[in-house]
């Protein structure tokens, strides 16, 4: 068997994008039918991969081939390779965007939320299917195709990639965005009115509905700025960020625990009035 790194470039290329769109179908299968019972496409970008399956993919193919015949020694190795690309994600996505998007605090045995035994288990069976069965089939997929096809596809797939990037790190800088311009409302109302008695800093949500209530018989107390920034954020539609949560229901984040707790409160409520909405009309 070929190890990866001996494969052309852009079948080596083709290799990471099968797995990622492999990765993608199991992704939407889980979620589909253990909680969302829906389609959802789980993946950060809008096309049909999860690039963490790719990597992992990759990853697994990088490993000497004296392993690939083996079992043992290779769900292990694949087993630790593996969960090792989804800590380092995990942190890499935090750092970057000061958000977790995936958490499994609520697994026994997980280290700091980011990975889980049983995923990592999960992950040690799924490389001896790779490189028993899948990479097989992939090889014989890629030689069918011949070296022409396999350049032409790679180019058309990686510059339809590129834009999908592009635009989904652009959604993500702008949920991060979002998330301070919150905060930073959050202490702006602090700074004014943290010392009066009245006033609720117990969560975002409650220094919002406290100015609320005293707004309504004592509007004077307050500028118009800020009442209308309150007032915005009680008709806030925030599709990206939405789309984000809708996809991931387990994210959080350290620094915007409270902003996001407001957002997705927002989108439960959403949720709820949809499907009373839907019920009426039936």
């Amino acid at each position: 068997m070929i190890a990866i790194y001996e494969l052309p470039f852009w079948s080596a290329f083709l290799i990471f994008i099968l797995f990622s769109f492999i990765g993608w179908i199991c992704e939407v299968i889980y979620v589909g039918v253990t909680s969302a019972h829906k389609f959802v496409n789980r993946g950060f970008l809008h096309g049909p991969i999860c690039p963490v399956y790719g990597f992992g993919g990759v990853v697994i193919l990088m490993l000497p081939p004296s392993l690939y015949a083996t079992w043992i020694p290779l769900f292990l190795a694949s087993m630790i390779l593996c969960t090792t690309v989804e800590y380092f994600v995990s942190w890499l996505m935090e750092k970057l965007f000061h958000t977790r998007w995936w958490d499994y605090s609520h697994y026994k045995i997980q280290l700091n939320g980011r990975i889980c035994l049983l995923n990592s288990i999960l992950f040690g069976f799924l490389g001896v299917v790779v490189i028993h069965f899948v990479y097989p089939l992939m090889t014989d997929l890629l030689n069918s195709l011949g070296q022409t096809w396999i350049s032409i596809s790679g180019m058309i797939i990686l510059a339809v990639l590129s834009v999908d990037i592009f635009f989904t790190v652009r959604k993500l800088v702008d949920f991060a965005n979002v998330m301070k311009k919150l905060k930073d409302f959050g202490e702006t109302l602090n700074s004014h009115y943290g010392q009066e008695e009245w006033f609720k800093k117990d969560s975002f949500m409650d220094m919002i509905n406290s100015v609320i209530e005293r707004a309504e018989n004592r509007k004077e107390e307050f500028s118009q700025k800020i009442l209308e920034k309150i007032e915005k954020l009680q008709n806030l539609h925030l599709p990206s960020v939405e789309s984000f949560l809708k996809k991931f229901p387990s994210i959080k984040s350290a620094k915007y625990r409270e902003e996001l707790n407001m957002i997705k409160e927002k989108v439960h409520q959403k949720i709820e009035l949809s499907k009373k909405i839907k019920n009426n009309e039936k």
